[in-house]
């Protein structure tokens, strides 16, 4: 098949956005399906005692890695281009932005995609910690903050050609692949014992989810000579240029990113009406605006201090093993630990 051509007559503009409109629907659905949440996990690991909800995560992570190991093999499943890959990234961001990101997923009971999970329930704590991360990660990507994240990403930055662990550690690619697989097998044990089935499937979803969403990418990346850049789903960058797209009618419209958005909220929305646990929830004395107003704010300048949140980075990232995003997805569980422990 002439896959040029095919790529060509529908159009790379409209082909982003039904990408992400697919990639967010599956995130959607298996993150709501599961209730995938590394919040969860940050909290079994600061009382030392892991449940059904930490392997949830873990295996969605091993799914992840594996899956996108297997995938990724060939000419069309180069990544060498993706931006999570650049040489010379920063150390210091990721180790900055992810203690931010993860001390305020911790006081807004939930990472970014969680709020979007959250919000399709009827959760209007989570819209309104949506709209402040928002405005913080375009402050910080676009804005008044640009310096300062400027100043903080250029405290240490990598002298690699290259932005992966197989540069620093003597581990081959494919002793990657088995950590994926030793992952997904304990816990889908762990997780069948404990007869956790919709963990499992939507877990299961998620992972899968990422690793497709970078193979698509790639392959479109491949037979279209770049005119996309090899990709994961992510959620902080989304919503900073989905957000000034809807300020500015001159701001370039991230069809990808609305998509991968819109898809969320769907998929997320679908599964509520599946399961009929609509409720309106909003702030109360123990859970105050300006806890959430100081959550969203952590996270939207983590996560671009960080260039990736705990699914863009956690998950997309780390399923390609780029060092930063594995420092990120460390820092956030640091900093979760000391929010857990602060907010005891």
């Amino acid at each position: 098949m002439d896959y040029e051509q095919l790529i060509t007559e529908v159009g790379i503009q409209p082909l982003q956005l039904f990408l992400g409109l697919a990639m967010g629907l599956a995130f959607g659905i298996g993150a709501s399906i599961s209730q995938f949440c590394l919040r969860k996990l940050v909290l079994d690991l600061s009382v030392l005692k892991l449940s059904n909800a930490s392997y949830t995560w873990l295996f969605g992570l091993g799914v992840a890695i594996m899956a996108t190991q297997l995938l990724l093999r060939g000419d069309t499943g180069d990544i060498s281009e993706a931006p999570v890959l650049n040489g010379g990234a920063s150390l210091s961001g990721p180790i900055i932005g992810g203690f931010m990101f993860g001390f305020g997923m911790m006081l807004s009971r939930g990472c970014a995609s969680r709020q979007i999970i959250q919000l399709a329930s009827g959760n209007l704590r989570s819209l309104f910690t949506l709209a402040t991360f928002a405005v913080a990660a375009q402050l910080t990507y676009g804005g008044q903050l640009v310096p300062f994240r400027q100043t903080v990403q250029d405290l240490w930055r990598l002298n690699q050609p290259a932005n992966q662990l197989h540069e620093w550690l003597p581990l081959a690619q494919s002793h990657y692949l088995i950590i994926g697989v030793v992952m997904t097998i304990v816990s889908a044990l762990i997780l069948i014992k404990g007869r956790a089935w919709p963990q499992l499937v939507g877990a299961a979803i998620v992972g899968f989810a990422i690793a497709l969403g970078w193979y698509v990418t790639s392959f479109i990346a491949y037979h279209s000579f770049n005119a996309i850049l090899p990709q994961s789903i992510t959620f902080s960058a989304p919503a900073a240029q989905s957000l000034i797209s809807v300020i500015s009618l001159d701001a370039p419209f991230i069809r990808l990113g609305a998509g991968l958005l819109i898809g969320c909220l769907v998929g997320s929305i679908i599964v509520t009406l599946g399961r009929r646990d609509f409720n309106l929830q909003s702030f109360t004395p123990r859970l105050p605006m300006g806890q959430y107003l100081l959550a969203g704010t952590l996270m939207g300048v983590g996560s671009v201090l960080a260039s990736g949140c705990s699914i863009g980075a956690g998950l997309s990232g780390t399923a390609v093993m780029a060092t930063s995003s594995v420092v990120t997805l460390i820092f956030i569980l640091f900093g979760g630990l000391i929010s857990a422990r602060y907010n005891s």
